[in-house]
């Protein structure tokens, strides 16, 4: 069976239609976005995880006919491009379809399911954490007919948060970790442009900080644009319904790297590592883990 062992020699599954293909299983893609989230708890049984790609990117947040317009529009820019004698961008457009969400937007996950207090069943996709038979939890989950959607899972007496890629920030962090290397690497590369094709002066310089900044600019605010409306407002609104607050202010990336250092202070958190199993049960040092963190109510991510 495909399910985790947690011991490095797992398989991780491009998607669902490999799954289903070399395993017989069958698993649901995300539901996004979630419309209710509510926090239950309790003490989780049957839990049974498997690592495959999933479309958690910003495009699986979008209504099956928003994605059939986007697609659309993308086919017609590669009809262009190929009558222009562009061919490379009319072949990527081949795998925009309808209303398909593009491969781009798959990330490595954790499909999973389970059970809550044995009666109330749980399934969705997380980061890697291993979770075990009796654990005490907090759920993030929408309710649906039959089971609980969940998009973050913790373990309070571990204080590790799991959640649902590639949330792990508000707004305010979300630009610092993805967007400003990327702005970064527009003022360094321009720079270096000017300084091999012409003399290094600031009259060279502002025409083409200009000229490349009107195409590389506004692509970068779209981008970041679309990240606020999806899965940065997912994590914003699972850390409120966990009653966090400043949660547009949250880095658990940084958070969770100021927990394994007090941790190794008092001796908690060995140095020893051992990566086909560590990886699965903690946070690295440097407090990143696979999709999951940990966290700590008395730092700005403070309980109401």
């Amino acid at each position: 069976m495909p399910y985790a062992k947690y011991d490095g020699t797992d398989i991780i599954y491009n998607n669902k239609e490999e799954l289903l293909k070399k395993t017989g299983v069958s698993i649901t893609d995300p539901i996004l976005p979630p419309k209710n989230l509510v926090k239950i708890t309790g003490t989780l049984t049957e839990f049974k995880g498997i690592f495959c790609s999933a479309p958690v990117g910003d495009d699986a947040y979008l209504s099956k006919e928003e994605r059939k317009k986007l697609n659309a529009k993308i086919r017609s820019r590669a009809a262009l491009a190929t009558l222009t004698g562009n061919n490379s961008a009319g072949l990527a457009a081949l795998g925009h379809k309808d209303d398909s969400i593009h491969v781009s937007n798959y990330f490595e996950a954790q499909y999973f399911t389970a059970k809550l207090n044995n009666t109330i069943k749980l399934k969705g996709w997380l980061g890697y954490l291993k979770f075990n038979e009796g654990d005490l939890v907090e759920v993030v989950a929408e309710k649906h007919t039959d089971h609980y959607e969940v998009y973050a899972m913790l373990k309070p007496s571990e204080q590790i948060i799991s959640l649902i890629p590639p949330c792990f920030a508000g707004r305010k962090h979300a630009l610092k970790r993805y967007h400003i290397p990327v702005i970064l690497f527009y003022l360094l590369f321009t720079a270096g442009l000017v300084y091999l094709s012409s003399d290094f002066t600031l009259d060279n310089l502002i025409p083409a900080y200009i000229g490349i900044g009107a195409l590389y600019i506004p692509t970068i605010l779209i981008l970041y644009y679309k990240m606020i409306n999806t899965h940065v407002k997912l994590a914003e609104r699972i850390f409120s319904v966990l009653g966090w607050q400043d949660v547009a202010n949250i880095d658990l990336v940084d958070i969770s790297k100021k927990q394994v250092r007090k941790l190794i202070a008092q001796g908690k958190y060995s140095l020893e590592w051992n990566d086909n199993v560590d990886r699965f049960i903690r946070p690295y040092k440097g407090g990143d883990g696979f999709g999951f963190f940990y966290y700590d109510p008395e730092m700005f991510c403070k309980k109401k």
